[in-house]
């Protein structure tokens, strides 16, 4: 129980963040990104047929007419989780350090600002709160910015957590309530009848299912080739640094995302989370160094990083996002099999879009109709 990616992430639950990843913004950057072990977000070059299937799909998706539409629905999503959180804590009484201070956005330039500034006018239309401010006002929030920060915006409706305690909360509750979930059963083959799975075998265990959720994040192409079925996700490797905060020498009271850096700095309690890069570099998770200096250097141009903090192995996390090529997640019934309901695909805001998947997941199953819409998310849209 978490394990992955909805443990070491940094935490935040970000209406904010509703642009998906496949935007005009990151083929303009391309050439310069792509390539750099060291960016924001590197595409490790490798012969892949479905990563370049994929690329071709992620191109044509990062237009402003499709990005503009996945944002809305983004928005949508996200604010419903962000309200199903504020309603679901303190239900259940889960003790995770969660925080709705919202969340600082800074810009270091002036065309970054500008990005910034749009971006968050964006996300205004579909009512997602915030405020621009200047360096002054922004030093009264957090006083350790650098002298180089050209302003910044606070994103109102943004939140943190502690991601693990929150997992480990979620299922204490949900075995207090009769459920039972069973840890390191690997699924080994399932099996299809017609048009309907009949059967799932995982070690030491064998179980004939009414319904089967596949949500199995980076790893839900591999099972769904059990079914044969195909599904564009690509694993996106992640990093987080975890530091204590006495070590860190302080503590800031608002998660900060730096803009130009892409990366992130999140308070978890006792500790501060460092988090930052995309890279599609297939399914492996073995640590860059130079993609985690990259973290440290780019919020060092932000914020006033301690000198003499060692960065050591115990500190280092790295993890697989699920990334589908438009951005949108992957939250529909199968057309391939007639009790199979597919969750993945929620790329760098899976923490955020909890709560709003699991709610749609819980309607399908049920045979109720949906909230909204769900076509857009259709897991056979790119068939």
């Amino acid at each position: 129980m978490a394990a992955g990616s909805s443990a070491g992430n940094s935490g935040l639950i970000v209406p904010s963040h509703s642009i998906p990843l496949a935007s005009p913004g990151v083929i303009s950057k391309g050439l310069r990104w792509l390539l750099d072990p060291s960016s924001p977000f590197y595409v490790k070059p490798r012969l892949s047929g479905e990563l370049a299937s994929w690329l071709r799909l992620f191109l044509s998706a990062a237009r402003h007419g499709p990005m503009e539409r996945s944002a809305g629905i983004l928005a949508y999503l996200t604010l419903e989780s962000a309200l199903e959180y504020e309603k679901l804590i303190p239900r259940e009484r889960i003790k995770c350090h969660y925080l709705q201070r919202g969340m600082l956005g800074l810009y270091t330039t002036n065309k970054g600002l500008a990005e910034g500034v749009a971006e968050a006018e964006l996300m205004r239309r579909h009512g997602i709160r915030s405020t621009n401010l200047e360096p002054d006002e922004i030093l009264k929030i957090e006083p350790s910015i650098a002298p180089d920060v050209k302003g910044g915006v606070l994103f109102e409706t943004d939140s943190n957590l502690e991601p693990t305690e929150l997992m480990r909360g979620l299922a204490s509750r949900v075995v207090a309530m009769g459920g039972a979930i069973e840890a390191r059963r690997e699924v080994t083959s399932i099996t299809t009848c017609g048009r309907r799975i009949s059967g799932v075998t995982a070690v030491g265990a064998r179980y004939r299912p009414n319904e089967v959720v596949l949500a199995a994040g980076s790893w839900s192409p591999e099972i769904g080739r059990h079914m044969r079925l195909r599904l564009p996700v690509q694993p996106a490797k992640a990093y987080s640094i975890t530091i204590t905060a006495d070590n860190w020498g302080w503590r800031p009271e608002i998660p900060i995302m730096a803009h130009e850096a892409r990366a992130a700095l999140a308070p978890m309690g006792a500790y501060i989370r460092m988090a930052g890069t995309l890279e599609l570099g297939g399914m492996n998770t073995r640590i860059d160094w130079r993609r985690i200096r990259a973290i440290v250097a780019g919020i060092g141009r932000f914020l006033t990083v301690p000198s003499g903090v060692e960065i050591g192995h115990e500190h280092v996390w790295c993890g697989l996002r699920p990334c589908t090529p438009d951005g949108l997640p992957m939250v529909g019934r199968s057309n391939s099999f007639e009790n199979l309901i597919i969750a993945t695909g929620h790329a760098m805001i899976g923490m955020t879009l909890g709560p709003i998947t699991g709610r749609l997941v819980s309607q399908l199953a049920m045979g109720d109709e949906p909230e909204m819409n769900i076509a857009p998310l259709d897991p056979d849209r790119f068939s």
